[in-house]
């Protein structure tokens, strides 16, 4: 039987397979090889686990999965078990695709299945993070509290998303206005402008015939060609970047250098990192699955390398604010903070210490972000719309003065 594992080998982290008897006969052939087991489990049962994690056609938004979560901890407050409480959501829910849902946990819960198993089922709905701190809360008792901590970190989630789409709404509606303004010159005025060019029979300045060669290019077939195949150019270009893991990494780590962005994009995952951690490490998981949670958490592959990299060090027994400094992918200010809370034991505290910074830290960044982004999309869309003006109308000028 084969056998996957995880471990200590001279003091670095491990994991592999094996091929044994059973779990004990494993366990003293890596021992024979100088490594210490952490964990160990067979590849028949990681399997049927994976199998049994099927994915769930329901949508639900974020604000639904916030209401779900926020109205169970209140019932379980007052003192409900988990059965009535979804008896309750099960009537109380309006959207048709997540009924079934609901439905289907109360059936596995009567059946004896834990909460937190339930909801692993469901990946698409309830992500690692969810499912750990439920896991928590039913291993200490607390399943309330935790219930709350999970609602607060869902309004944190839906505060940075809808941050950032505020801070993008107003380019995105001056793009598309200038986008709007200019496609309707190039194809209905400008052609106006050609006829009269051609009577008079003047020889055109350069900028002129640029947005005449535009306009007849726009009021072609292949303009729609164009937009056709720089579509699924960038379908496929997207496709490759999101495939190859080596050029996400690179991708990864360009966009948290940008100007301006790159702050913003730092401070939102500093923010959520510190946040599970400080829910993770307060409801009794430890510091390496802790980070494991968080890794899976993030989409940034290059913070999720250098957190594989700290969580393997934490392994080996070094402290975790050396180990997460030395990737250089952190902020001082992040790495000072968690190294206070290790010298204190106070390092949960620290964490929402520092989830808070990084919060305000985000909210300033999202701020600098639109005031400078507004003016830029201002002046360009001045600057495109004046270059037509003056290319078109110089021509009439030079009409006048002839004349």
């Amino acid at each position: 039987m084969k056998y996957k594992w995880k471990g200590l080998d001279k003091n670095n982290f491990a994991e592999g397979e094996i091929e044994a008897e059973d779990e004990e006969v494993a366990i003293y052939l890596l021992r024979k090889e100088g490594v210490t087991v952490t964990s160990i489990d067979t590849l028949e049962k990681e399997k049927k686990k994976k199998k049994e994690r099927k994915s769930s056609s329901a949508k639900i938004t974020d604000k639904e999965l916030l209401l779900f979560t926020r109205k169970m901890a209140t019932m379980m407050k007052a003192g409900l078990a988990i059965v009535p409480a979804l008896e309750m959501l099960k009537v109380q829910n309006e959207n048709p695709s997540f009924a079934p849902i609901i439905e289907e946990l109360l059936l596995q819960i009567n059946a004896g299945v834990p909460l937190s198993q339930c909801l692993e089922r469901h990946p698409n709905l309830f992500d690692v993070v969810y499912v750990n701190l439920i896991k928590a809360g039913e291993a200490s008792g607390n399943l309330d509290t935790f219930l709350d901590r999970i609602t607060y970190a869902l309004e944190k989630s839906i505060k940075i998303k809808k941050a950032i789409k505020s801070a993008m709404m107003y380019p995105i509606i001056l793009l598309i206005v200038a986008f709007s303004v200019v496609g309707v010159m190039m194809i209905f005025v400008v052609p106006v402008f050609v006829e009269i060019f051609a009577d008079a029979g003047l020889e055109l300045p350069f900028a002129t015939r640029i947005v005449m060669n535009i306009s007849d290019f726009l009021r072609s077939p292949y303009a729609v060609a164009f937009g056709i195949g720089a579509i699924v150019t960038f379908k496929v270009l997207k496709g490759i970047l999101t495939s190859n893991d080596a050029l996400m990494m690179k991708f990864d780590k360009y966009i948290m250098t940008v100007p301006v962005l790159g702050k913003l994009v730092s401070d939102s995952i500093m923010a959520r990192m510190a946040m599970i951690l400080a829910n993770l490490i307060a409801g009794g998981v430890n510091l390496v699955e802790a980070l494991e949670i968080v890794k899976n958490s993030i989409s940034n592959l290059k913070i999720q390398t250098s957190l594989e990299k700290v969580k393997r060090e934490i392994y080996s027994g070094r402290p975790f604010s050396k180990s997460l400094r030395e990737t250089g992918d952190f902020p001082e200010t992040m790495c000072g903070f968690i190294e206070v809370g290790e010298e204190t034991g106070k390092l949960n505290e620290m964490l929402g210490t520092v989830a808070l910074y990084y919060e305000e830290e985000f909210d300033d960044s999202v701020d600098a972000f639109s005031q400078l982004l507004e003016p830029i999309m201002i002046v360009f869309l001045g600057v495109i719309i004046g270059f037509i003006l003056v290319a078109m109308y110089t021509p009439i000028f030079e009409m006048g003065t002839t004349i």
